[in-house]
């Protein structure tokens, strides 16, 4: 979705309530209808995108507590533009998590710019019921999708179909 392609105001930095987003890295979870939305702040484009991650993570619930590393998994992916690349991104952990049934214990990107992102997830097997999650994603959409610098650092807004 093109920044013309939205309405005003859905990436302003303010959030439900007229709240601000937080100075820092973080995110924190909006609710929509039979949505549930991320909003994810933070210094750097890689550390915003890790933080989208531990959102989504967050919706899904469950998994598996800290424990050995199984499996480190490449990540490259090349799209038209940033906000794109964040929905293909939350979309492969999605995969990873859902489809492959590995839980992501560490995030490191090295490079996310304006379509592209290489870096690594460290993932753990799900074995038994206990560490699947608790709440299915369908899907990561482009409804209200934002991913804007603001003064403070990055600040990114994304809904997911449940």
């Amino acid at each position: 979705m093109a920044a013309s392609d939205r309405q005003p105001g859905e990436c302003d930095g303010s959030a439900v309530g007229g709240d601000r987003p937080p100075d820092r890295d973080g995110f924190r979870l909006l609710e929509h209808t039979a949505d549930m939305g991320i909003e994810a702040t933070a210094a750097s484009r890689e550390a915003l995108f890790v933080q989208a991650a531990r959102g989504l993570l967050a919706v899904l619930g469950g998994g598996p507590g800290p424990g050995a590393v199984e499996q480190v998994v490449p990540m490259e992916l090349d799209c038209d533009d940033l906000e794109e690349l964040l929905v293909w991104w939350l979309n492969e952990v999605l995969h990873l998590v859902q489809g492959r049934g590995r839980w992501p214990q560490a995030i490191l990107l090295e490079k996310v710019e304006d379509g592209s992102l290489r870096g690594r997830i460290a993932v753990r097997g799900m074995t038994d019921q206990q560490d699947r999650p608790q709440r299915e994603v369908k899907a990561v959409t482009y409804h209200q999708l934002c991913v804007r610098r603001t003064r403070q650092g990055w600040l990114a807004r994304v809904y997911l179909d449940l």
